[in-house]
């Protein structure tokens, strides 16, 4: 696919966005970043995502912004992630950035109830997702899926207080993608990525990552995961597959 020099690669004007986990972190960064790039946005989280929406919304006489719709969605529920599909209808991309994340050791009593939660809302969550929106997808022409992994999947956790079950999960994550991509394609392109530790609410409270060594030393911001994320919704990234894009300041080089 050849982009015209007088076009913007990564405009995403005209193009629908469904995110899901919207309502905070890096979902409703994301939210912000695709609206500034002109996308329709399709909000979903288990919580009211109409703050965000309304925030979005156009301000003063003459303004345009994009349209920005809702649906509480507990991604744990394949049956709400199908009636979602069916109220949805088709868009062209998918942000399945909806996660979960546990400090609990496996020595705990309640650790397989906790490692079954993270494996569904990390793993099992997006899969169901693809399976629903995907077919819809196809006919959109140039339709994008961008997954959230984390460098948890390929280092084994960055904070001393990891758990194997979130590091699993992730690393679920890396590989689905890749098998995903290859199932989608050439009609839609999937890629994902993989953030290091992040300033939002999973990690409040927890002992500091091991940040020093970094090259860049500093936790990053949920803006920092955000942008590449709409950048791997729009057309710019329209030679990508099957890519899982490390964001991490250099906390791990591959």
């Amino acid at each position: 696919m050849t982009i015209p020099f007088d076009s913007i690669p990564f405009a995403l004007t005209g193009r629908r966005v469904l995110i899901t986990g919207a309502a905070g972190g890096i979902g409703s960064a994301t939210a912000r970043a695709c609206a500034q790039l002109g996308a329709e946005l399709v909000l979903t989280d288990i919580r009211d995502c109409s703050a965000l929406a309304e925030e979005l919304a156009p301000v003063g006489a003459g303004a345009t912004a994009p349209r920005v719709t809702t649906h509480v969605c507990d991604v744990r529920d394949r049956a709400a992630i199908d009636a979602l599909a069916e109220t949805v209808g088709g868009v062209d991309g998918m942000v399945l950035n909806a996660g979960a994340i546990a400090f609990d050791d496996w020595d705990s009593l309640e650790w397989e109830d906790s490692f079954h939660e993270i494996i569904h809302v990390n793993l099992l969550a997006p899969m169901q997702f693809a399976r629903a929106f995907l077919p819809g997808m196809r006919t959109r022409g140039g339709a994008r899926i961008v997954l959230v992994g984390s460098v948890a999947g390929w280092t084994g956790g960055t904070m001393s207080t990891t758990g194997a079950h979130y590091v699993v999960s992730k690393g679920g994550v890396h590989a689905f993608t890749r098998w995903l991509a290859r199932r989608a394609a050439p009609d839609v392109g999937v890629n994902a990525v993989a953030p290091s530790a992040t300033a939002t609410a999973m990690i409040a409270g927890q002992p500091s990552p091991a940040v020093g060594a970094q090259l860049v030393p500093r936790v990053a911001s949920a803006d920092e995961i955000a942008w590449p994320i709409a950048f791997l919704c729009s057309p710019a990234a329209s030679f990508l597959s099957g890519v899982v894009l490390d964001i991490n300041g250099g906390a791990y080089l591959r």
